[in-house]
Parts: structure tokens; C-alpha cells; sequence
């Protein structure tokens, strides 16, 4: 027989309380989880509708469009352009809107900081003239983004529209009486999306 050691029974063993470990993680701190994975579920969803609802804008629009522009002075120096712009409204009676761009080594033409963010595009960013703002106006735009005239100009647009349309002839014969040198020229330009 062999003998069978027993403890005395008066000796306290700490016991602790054993749970069952639960199948969710997160099920001890239930609320706190099901608040979160609702909010990243919530978030992932809302970036998702998001994107797929800007595509579906962009692929709705034809990305290239022909216009036509008059213009009246390109300058390699941007003070020189925005000089002459204000010059050109003043002669002829035409708005001047510089968009409150300012020049950028990287980009030719930026707009705000604040204004880039708003447009929900990078800084330094740049909108070339003719993408929905037509019209007759004095403007000072970056060449490199037309096939206008050669790359890494400042230019100075007095209109922009459809190509023969009456209001950029009627501009262009304006222009010429002033500047003989002014003239209006077609270009495709993009007008999709730019996110």
C-alpha cells in the first residue's frame, strides 16, 4: 500500500476566480469594442463611397475639351506678366482676375495654400484657365500647361471659350487695335478629374 500524503486542512490556498476565456476578444471591454469597430467600419465605408462616387463623377465628363484662347503677351517673368495684365485691363476695359495665384518653381502658378486645400488638391497647386470659368477677363496663366507657346512662359489671356465663338473674335479685334501682336489660339485641355 503505498501512502497518500495529505495537507492539513486549516492551510489557505489563494483561489482565484477562473473565467472562461471568451471567444471575442473585445467581449470584456464589449462596449468600448462594438463603439470602435462601428466607428472603422463606419469610416471604411464612408471612404469608399467617397472614392467610388468621385470616379463616377470623373468617368461621367469627357477628360479633354478644344478651346480657345487670346493672347495678348507671354514673358518668362511673372511680375513682368501681372504688371502687363493690369495694363491690358486698364486699356481695354476688361476685368482683371489674377485668382490670387502667385508663381511656384514647381508648378509655374500656385494658388493659396487654403485655396488648394479647399479645392481639395495638393500644394502647390494650379487650375489652368478655360477648365469652366470661359469668359472675357485679363488673366495670367502658366504656359507649360497648354500647347500654346513655348513651355515655361507667363502668359497674359484676355478670353477663353469655344473655339470660333463671337465673343473671342470680338476680344481678339479689340486686342489688336492696342496690341497688334494679339492672337487666339486653339488647344485641348483636360478637364477631368484631379484628385
Amino acid at each position: 500500500m503505498t501512502a497518500v500524503a495529505r495537507l492539513p486542512v486549516d492551510v489557505d490556498f489563494p483561489i482565484g476566480v477562473i473565467r472562461p476565456v471568451p471567444r471575442h476578444p473585445c467581449k470584456s471591454l464589449q462596449f468600448r469594442c462594438k463603439t470602435g469597430c462601428r466607428l472603422v467600419v463606419l469610416t471604411l465605408l464612408l471612404i469608399v463611397t467617397r472614392t467610388l462616387t468621385a470616379a463616377a463623377e470623373c468617368d461621367d465628363r469627357k477628360p479633354y475639351v478644344d478651346k480657345e484662347f487670346v493672347i495678348v503677351k507671354s514673358t518668362p517673368a511673372f511680375k513682368e506678366a501681372t504688371r502687363s495684365a493690369a495694363q491690358v485691363a486698364a486699356e481695354l476695359g476688361v476685368a482683371l482676375n489674377l485668382r490670387g495665384l502667385s508663381s511656384n518653381l514647381r508648378t509655374g502658378l500656385t494658388a493659396s495654400k487654403e485655396e488648394c486645400a479647399r479645392s481639395e488638391l495638393p500644394y502647390p497647386c494650379y487650375v489652368p484657365r478655360g477648365r469652366s470659368d470661359d469668359g472675357t477677363y485679363v488673366s495670367v496663366e502658366w504656359s507649360s500647361t497648354y500647347d500654346l507657346v513655348a513651355r515655361g512662359l507667363y502668359i497674359v489671356m484676355i478670353a477663353s471659350g469655344v473655339p470660333g465663338s463671337s465673343e473671342t473674335r470680338r476680344m481678339l479685334e479689340a486686342a489688336r487695335r492696342v496690341y497688334p501682336a494679339a492672337y487666339a489660339k486653339r488647344a485641348t485641355l483636360y478637364v477631368g478629374c484631379r484628385h
